[in-house]
């Protein structure tokens, strides 16, 4: 390469970041890693999230392992806290609130210092201490792990996917019963450098696995139905991917779990989809101008506030490192954003809302096309107006044996309700009912629907119920939050009430 190219490649990538007005750079505390293991986390839950980034790193080819947390005090100033955490890579780490006593905890996975692979469940005290809980866990690395409450009991189970000490994949739940975590019997294959998300793709009110990566034999992606705690192979074809992620999104709001998948297929090439959730949980590849990206990480999120979830991806194409983030504009159209946030491989993005701002904000770590090893935090500039969001619980799945227990019923479309060709956002809601069977108002809400408006017609029942409430007039005050929530994002409301 020439000089003279050299220093005009050099003048146009300077040029595009000094354009790039979306993501800020923040002045932290932390080193740069590769093969991170990190989360955003509430050390105290009265504070701005703060941020745990584990991972390796070389300085003369030697080999290094740090575990770090900062702790953000200003809108543009971390400070470093001690970690209580074990150094750790190739892994990963979930926070949430697993004994409900309102602080946020941890689980991590990956290979410690000595190559030996960990997984760890840390309880947070609330006075900002993590105390180490002895429980039985299978140590795994090259893998995820996620909480939710696979079986209804109102506490958070844990599913982990990953390879043991003995090079074995296993995908495993462990599940939570009053604070006692214990293995649970499933006949899902395990992976190794992929995950197992969790999520409720035939809105039957449980939650089902998306898994992908290497099963051992190579690529391998499949959905695993949860039918009353028993997961079945669900008899559809999927891009058979390793070094993969995925993430389930309602991307075209139509009320049901559409799911993003990148990774490198049997060739090693990348290979990126996204698969329609449509009529009978049949879904459908669709075409998308987004980028495939191999030994990736993919997160969602609504990054601009505006009611959709948008994506932040990196990894490796065929000739380099990408940090990608896209802009949902619907109908699985995706506008790619400048943000001058350098590529990286063997590295992870986060969306977290820092600094409370009510918009996304980014963790990203790993390594750069130049070896340089980046961890860092890139605030939001983007400004909503709207109210500040929250941050996000899993929350218990409703129990039927509980009553009186009341509900509302919407949906929503980007579409012309008379039949015509003026589209729009339109967001429809019932009145509050008590539910008699499971799923009973679900199927009333959706017979109304059709018949009001002439273009939905019975292969896109989209519906989403609230959550269950005991009050008629706690029911009505979310119902309220709802409408008001989608009335500022823009769309129009319409009543069906019976």
């Amino acid at each position: 390469m020439s000089k003279k190219f050299f220093f005009l490649f050099l003048f146009i990538l300077t040029s595009i970041v000094i354009n790039a007005q979306d993501f800020t750079k923040i002045n932290t505390r932390l080193k740069g890693v590769m093969q991170p293991v990190m989360s955003w986390l509430n050390v105290n839950s009265k504070d701005y999230p703060d941020v745990f980034l584990s991972g390796d790193y070389y300085i003369k080819n030697k080999h290094f392992v740090i575990s770090q947390l900062n702790r953000a005090v200003q809108k543009n100033r971390f400070v470093y806290l001690h970690s209580p955490f074990p150094a750790l890579y190739r892994g990963d780490a979930a926070a949430a609130d697993y004994n409900k006593d309102g602080n946020e905890d941890i689980v991590i996975t990956g290979l410690n210092v000595f190559n030996q692979p960990v997984m760890q469940l840390y309880r947070n005290d609330g006075h900002g201490h993590f105390i180490r809980v002895p429980q039985s866990f299978t140590p795994l690395y090259d893998g995820s792990i996620e909480w939710g409450d696979f079986d209804h009991d109102g506490d958070l189970d844990i599913l982990v996917t990953g390879k043991r000490k003995d090079g074995k994949p296993v995908t495993t739940i462990y599940r939570n019963d009053n604070g006692v975590f214990s293995k649970y019997p499933i006949q899902v294959p395990g992976v190794y450098n992929g995950v197992a998300r969790w999520g409720d793709f035939d809105h039957d009110g449980d939650l089902d696995i998306l898994i992908t990566g290497n099963d051992g034999n190579g690529p391998f992606t499949a959905i695993y139905k949860n039918v009353n705690g028993k997961y079945y192979l669900l008899k559809q074809s999927f891009v058979q991917l390793q070094n993969s992620d995925a993430r389930w999104a309602d991307f075209d709001k139509d009320g049901d779990l559409d799911f993003i998948i990148s990774g490198e297929d049997k060739d090693g090439f990348p290979d990126c989809r996204i698969y329609s959730n449509g009529p009978n949980g049949v879904f459908t590849s669709v075409p998308i101008s987004i980028r495939p990206l191999k030994s990736c990480s993919i997160d969602v999120a609504d990054y601009d506030h505006d009611g959709d979830p948008d994506i932040v991806m990196t990894g490796e194409s065929t000739e380099r490192p990408y940090t990608e983030v896209y802009e949902n504009e619907l109908n699985f159209n995706f506008k790619k954003i400048v943000t001058g946030i350098p590529g990286v491989s063997n590295g992870k993005a986060l969306w977290g809302d820092y600094d409370h701002d009510g918009d996304m904000d980014l963790l990203v770590a790993g390594i750069t096309v130049c070896y340089n090893f980046i961890g860092q935090v890139y605030r939001n500039n983007l400004k909503p107006k709207k109210t500040k969001a929250k941050p996000e619980t899993v929350l218990p799945l409703p129990i039927y044996n509980r009553g009186p227990l009341y509900y509302y019923v919407f949906s929503s479309c980007y579409c012309d309700p008379s039949g015509g060709k003026k589209a729009r956002y339109n967001m429809y809601i019932s009145n509050i009912h008590k539910e008699k069977s499971a799923y009973s108002l679900n199927y009333k809400f959706n017979a109304l629907l059709i018949k009001i408006v002439p273009n939905w017609g019975k292969a896109d029942p989209g519906h989403r119920t609230s959550n269950a409430f005991v009050t008629k007039k706690e029911a009505e005050a979310s119902r309220m939050q709802v409408i008001e929530s989608y009335k500022a994002t823009g769309f129009e409301v319409h009543f069906i009430n019976w």
